[in-house]
This record gives C-alpha cells, structure tokens and sequence, in this order.
C-alpha cells in the first residue's frame, strides 16, 4: 500500500474450516493478497500461521484482535472473507484518519479502524465500490467469476477484451481443478500459435480457416496462463520470460505464415525486406521487455512519456495488429503489410527507447 495502512489482522473462521478458494487456502490467500499490497505486520486471530514459502510477512497470533493504545489505523479482516487487491486499494483510498470504515456483502465484512477502536463491534457497513468481497462459503462458481473478473489486464488489446478474454475466463476455471501448470499452458498455447501461424500460408480455405482457429486458441491460453498464475499466486520469472518470448514467436508465426502466401502470389518481397522485419520485432521485444522490466523505476518520474508508453506503443506489441492481415489480404497487397511493418517495428522500438531512457533519466534510474 501506498498510503497510512500498514498492519492488518485476520480473523480466522469458526472452527478453522479448511476452505481452499480456487485452489488455495483461505488463510494463505488472504495473507498473500494483503502482503502484496503492503502490509508489514499481519495478527492471525485463532489461528496457526500457514506454512507456506510464498509468505513472507511477519506474522503473529492472537485469541482475540486487540485496541492497540493509539490512533494508526489497522485493517480488520473478517472471518470466511474473500478480498482481492482491488477491494485492499479501495479501502486504502477511503479510509481517513481516526474514522473507522466497514464494508460488508453477503456477510463478509471488512473494516479499518484507528487502534483504540479496532476491536469494537457494529456501526452501519457500506457496500464495497470495487474489488471482491464474498463469503468463502459461497458457491465456488461465484466466488470464481469474481477473481476472475478483478484480473483485467490493463495490456489487453482490442482483440483479448473482446473475444480471448470470454473464452480464457471459462477454461481458466477448468485448469483451477487441474495439476495442470500456468507454464504448461503457456508452452501449449506458443506450440498452437506457431502451427496455427504458419497455417495461415496453407494453400487451401480448409488449412487457413484451421490456422485462424490455432491462433485464437492461443491467444486464449495465453490469457488463461496469467489467470491461472495469479487465482493460484504462482508467478514467476520464468513464466514472465515465456510469456514474452511465446508472444514474439507467435508473432514470427504469423508473418511466416503471411511470407508463404506472398511467395504465391505477386509482389514477394525481396530477402533485405524480411530481414529488416525480422530485426525490427526482435529489437520491439527487446525494448518492450526492458520496459516492463524497469516499470516500477519509470513510473516513478511520471509524465507524458509514461503515459504514451503504456497508452499508446504497449497496446501495439498485442495481437491486435493480426487485425491488419484481413484488409491486406482481401485487397490482395500483403507485400505492402510486410513492408510497413518491417519500417513501422524500427520505428517502434526506437522510439520506445527513447521514451524509457528519458523517464530512467530523470527517475535517477
């Protein structure tokens, strides 16, 4: 958290029922969303702390959630609730000094309160205005869609918000039930996107039509990998690194699926063309994965560099530009496709660099 919260307690349920939520103890994922959106100290009330690697919170225990002698406003988690990083950020902007703020739905019910008054009962609870707030007790079904839906990926393009990301959310709730790995996913989903990609230069309607929907399901489970990751807070590096590189092989796919169709038709482009392009998307993953690798140092120095990163050149690294293929196609000048895109990749990736050393510049980064 960015703001004056930085100690929550969590209530254990009655009992201790051992509910998992979409794979993961209760316990445990409240612990870790709480952790990842700052908290430095954590009191676990009637219970034993979890042994689990990915926490790494200092945790103590308490029969009962004690009125710390002071006015530093404390998180309060109820017993049986499912929260989310959305509903954390929410609190933090509506909490203010020395009030106490309940939320409540379906009974779960969250609340920040200065020390003195951490511990009492009542008052009238507000509804929540974003993020998840269930009862673990819920169908499993609701509580799901609910994740899901608070996992909106800022990067999506036209394409995944409209289409991959409907399809990803149903099938990311199949692989929850699954021994089945986020990189796993991954894997698959590049290997289609390669076959699917090249079929696009497939001489026959049939063979086209099978690689459109190769790279559909791709771009599904490339989507559904990241779900799958985050609803089971396994994230990686090398998850990371497959998601980036699967998406530039993809991309290599496609446009060697789009040159085998050139090589039938007129207006083949010579060999300096396709090298050109291929150097310009090798240079555009370089500089678009730095990017995102200093992220947090960039955004730091804010201005209208960041925002025309992150805005305007990161939405163009998705899948969106295989929407450009169905004109070209049609109007029978893919030579023209390939020829702007190896001048457009330069264009870029130079232009990407400049933005992100400007902004590590001026963050002393």
């Amino acid at each position: 958290m960015t703001g004056s919260i930085r100690e929550a307690f969590v209530v254990a349920e009655p009992g201790d029922p051992p509910r998992a939520v979409a794979g993961v103890p209760l316990l445990v994922r409240t612990i870790l969303v709480l952790e990842r959106a700052g908290i430095e100290r954590l009191t676990l009330v009637g219970a034993a702390p979890p042994a689990d690697p990915r926490i790494r919170v200092p945790l103590g225990t308490a029969p009962a959630v004690s009125a710390p002698a002071d006015g530093t406003l404390r998180l309060v988690v109820g017993p049986g609730a499912v929260i989310d990083a959305a509903l954390v950020r929410d609190v933090e902007a509506r909490a203010r000094p020395g009030e106490v703020l309940e939320l409540e739905h379906d009974g779960a019910r969250v609340r920040v309160a200065p020390g003195v008054l951490v511990a009492a009962n009542g008052g009238v609870a507000a509804p929540p205005r974003a993020g998840v707030l269930l009862p673990a007790a819920a169908p499993a079904r609701v509580v799901e869609r609910a994740l899901l839906r608070g996992l909106e990926n800022p990067r999506d393009g036209y394409l995944d918000r409209v289409l991959h990301r409907r399809l990803s959310r149903p099938l990311t709730r199949l692989l929850l039930r699954t021994p089945v790995s986020p990189n796993a996913v991954t894997l698959l989903g590049i290997a289609l996107g390669v076959i699917g990609g090249l079929a696009l230069g497939a001489a026959t309607l049939g063979g086209v039509a099978a690689g459109v929907a190769c790279v559909i399901a791709s771009g599904v489970l490339d989507c559904a990998d990241g779900e799958l990751a985050r609803l089971r807070f396994a994230e990686s590096r090398l998850g990371h690194w497959l998601d980036m590189a699967g998406d530039t092989v993809v991309h290599l796919a496609v446009l060697g699926g789009l040159a085998r169709r050139l090589v039938r038709g007129p207006g083949m482009p010579g060999w300096p063309v396709l090298a050109l392009l291929g150097l310009g998307v090798l240079g555009a993953f370089a500089v678009i994965s730095w990017s995102e690798h200093v992220e947090s140092r960039r955004r730091r120095a804010g201005g209208w560099e960041n925002r025309l990163l992150d805005g305007v050149l990161a939405p163009l690294s998705t899948r969106d530009w295989y929407l450009l293929v169905v004109p070209f196609a049609l109007a029978g000048r893919l030579d023209w496709l390939v020829l702007g895109a190896a001048v457009g990749s330069h264009v870029f990736w130079i232009a990407a660099l400049v933005l992100v050393m400007r902004t590590l510049g001026r963050a002393g980064g």
